[in-house]
């Protein structure tokens, strides 16, 4: 998709304003790495996202919120072994915050100015890092243009940067001009074209969704049963097919110590059944958890939680679902199969494959899955809360 270029608007901020931004200090007790080399950056190529050389990008995004902050404190020793940590769970992003007033505090000047450390620290670990510039802007003095322009700057410099524009633009935290798309837009328009550019959360209003790729934070009510926020993340297919872009699950609930109905789960069944369901509708999948808010690493119920979601995407990809097919849910499922004993039940139909994606499925014979013809079953990924079962159509 097209970005907007506000091209008035780009050379009026040009002329008035040229200031640099300071690299970020380097940490004594820990030499440069040295960055591995990404030939561009990212492209979007219909709902996914691709390397230079066409390859699909998976996204496995997580909640790493104050990496930026600990370097610019002087704690660069915390990043790097949160980085190292990630990359060796196969996580390929990481989500950060340029400036913060209430989980911490960053301004968005030491906000840029440690920006460049942490991309060059990441890129040594083959991580690809979505910075989110604006954070907690209501009643804070910030010229956004220059601010987005000076960020866009920077991730111009490095290939394995992205760039969502606001987080949450709608939410009390966030200063009243970022409340409505056209002025998001106009901010966008300031990043270099190769840079993708989300302009943040679109569960205010399809507008949102206007940029490069999508975001959206799904709805965490836990529901009766805890599995709610799990089975309103089937209606990110509708999202995908009207949008038309990668969609990211930026944000879904978190995982904590203890289950808080509406914020924090504790089962790691419906993370891994989450998980599923996630690239299943075809999103991009981003862990969440009350630890990534300061970038610690996950422990306890979130470690977990955090194992049980990546053993899911494991076994997605080992399946090779295919991106294309309708998605089902309710009785368009029985056009596929009868499904029984289970929480819910979703599916996906193609002209010669057939998948069902089976939440929390009980472990006796009342679970039972009877093929509706032309399908027949063939091969199954089962991982704790969730199983996936592929189907093909008979001749």
């Amino acid at each position: 998709m097209h970005r907007v270029i506000l091209i008035a608007l780009v050379f009026s901020i040009a002329a008035c304003r040229g200031s640099s931004v300071p690299e970020a200090p380097q940490s004594k007790a820990l030499p440069a790495p040295t960055a591995r080399v990404f030939p561009q950056h990212l492209r979007t190529q219909g709902t996914t996202f691709a390397r230079a050389d066409g390859s699909v990008f998976e996204w496995r995004g997580i909640s790493a919120f104050a990496l930026i902050e600990q370097i610019a404190s002087g704690r660069s020793a915390e990043a790097e072994s949160y980085l190292a940590w990630a990359a060796s769970q196969k996580i390929t992003v990481v989500r950060v915050l340029v400036m913060a007033q209430h989980l911490f505090k960053l301004s968005p000047e030491q906000g840029r100015a440690s920006l460049p450390r942490l991309l060059e620290m990441a890129a040594a670990h083959g991580l690809h890092v979505e910075i989110v510039a604006l954070a907690d802007t209501a009643g804070a003095s910030i010229n956004f243009e220059q601010h987005i322009k000076d960020v866009g700057a920077i991730a111009a410099r490095h290939a394995n940067a992205l760039v969502e524009i606001a987080n949450e633009p709608g939410h009390p935290t966030q200063d009243a001009k970022l409340h409505q798309a056209a002025p998001l837009e106009s901010l966008a328009a300031l990043v270099p074209e190769q840079v993708p550019v989300a302009l943040g959360s679109a569960e205010y209003g399809d507008a949102f969704a206007g940029g490069d790729y999508a975001t959206i934070h799904f709805p965490r009510d836990t529901g009766d049963d805890g599995w709610g926020h799990v089975r309103k993340l089937a209606e990110g297919a509708s999202l995908v097919e009207r949008w038309r872009k990668p969609v990211v699950s930026d944000e879904p609930i978190g995982a904590g110590e203890r289950f808080v109905a509406g914020r924090r789960d504790d089962d790691p069944r419906r993370f891994a059944a989450a998980a599923l369901l996630t690239r299943f509708a075809g999103l991009q999948p981003t862990f969440h958890y009350e630890g990534g808010l300061l970038a610690k690493r996950p422990t306890g119920r979130e470690q977990a939680a955090f194992d049980a979601w990546s053993k899911a995407l494991d076994a997605f990809t080992e399946a090779r679902v295919p991106a294309d097919g309708r998605f089902l849910r309710g009785d368009e499922i029985k056009s596929v199969a009868d499904v029984s004993g289970a929480r819910t039940t979703f599916a996906r139909s193609g002209d010669r494959e057939a998948w069902l994606l089976i939440l929390d499925p009980v472990e006796d014979s009342s679970h039972t899955v009877r093929w509706v013809a032309p399908w027949r079953g063939e091969g199954e990924w089962k991982v704790p809360g969730v199983r996936l079962v592929r189907a093909i159509r008979q001749q």
